[in-house]
């Protein structure tokens, strides 16, 4: 009965780092993310920036003449960005079809210990019903010994 105790547990301990290499998966793709959202951010500040200076320049030839060249850097800033953002979303997908993996090795898991747990439950009840089966018989035979 011991051992049937730790083959339970065994599964038990296998989902259990399956769930934790899921959680590790799901934390990485969190954190890649927010690298997105971040970058996404600084992209967002760079055209409301870009928008302001033009607001500004409108106002001056001077500050005109220097919008040119500021609105340039900050072009090539916003391409810069956009093409972090596309190298990181393709690390995001790759961390998502990581978390996707992870959780369908959870499952198999799960399911591998389910049936082990329904396995040794089927077991015992057979040997329950034996030993029942065994008493009846004995009663029987000691009621037609008696008759």
């Amino acid at each position: 009965m011991e051992s049937e105790i730790e083959v339970v547990t065994q599964y038990d301990q296998l989902v259990r780092l399956k769930e934790f290499e899921l959680d590790e998966r799901r934390r990485d793709a969190g954190e890649i993310l927010s690298e997105v959202n971040r970058l996404n951010e600084q992209k967002r500040r760079l055209e409301e920036d870009l928008k302001e200076e033009q607001k500004l320049a409108s106002g001056s030839v001077d500050a005109l003449r220097d919008y040119g060249m500021y609105a340039s850097r900050i072009i090539q800033k916003r391409e810069t960005l956009e093409i972090a953002i596309a190298d990181i979303e393709k690390a995001y997908t790759a961390a998502n079809r990581l978390v996707s993996a992870a959780y369908q090795e959870v499952r198999k898991a799960e399911i591998v210990r389910d049936e082990a747990a329904e396995k040794e439950k089927q077991k015992l009840l057979r040997r329950e019903q034996l030993e029942m089966d065994e008493i009846a018989q004995n009663i029987y035979r000691r009621n037609k010994k008696n008759s």
